[in-house]
């Protein structure tokens, strides 16, 4: 892995199957995204998340694609979906970057 960030998306109540459903279809547009190497997604069913393992080529890439999440809308589909909207996505977001060497 390249550069590792984690995103949490915590679903509203009622909201798992609509936001995996969002998950599914935009994930394919985010896999083909320059910068993109891999995406493993997870589902804890005890706290209602989504949880995205991704691996890009920088965390530059990640943060051109994350503004053009932006740029393109991402709060209002998020907003009735995910606590806290955009803004708690955002807050959840993991910038690991690259592995350590310890």
């Amino acid at each position: 892995m390249e550069s590792v960030v984690v995103v949490d998306f915590k679903c509203k109540e009622g909201m798992v199957e609509e936001t995996g459903k969002l998950l599914r279809e935009g994930l394919v547009e985010t896999r083909s995204f320059d910068g993109c190497n891999s995406i493993e997604v997870y589902f804890e069913e005890k706290t209602a998340t989504y949880t995205l393992i991704e691996d890009w080529k920088s965390l530059e890439h990640y943060e051109i694609y994350l503004q053009w999440r932006e740029d393109g809308g991402i709060a209002e589909t998020l907003e009735p979906l995910i606590v806290g909207g955009l803004e708690g996505f955002k807050a959840g977001i993991k910038w690991l970057g690259a592995v350590t060497d310890i």
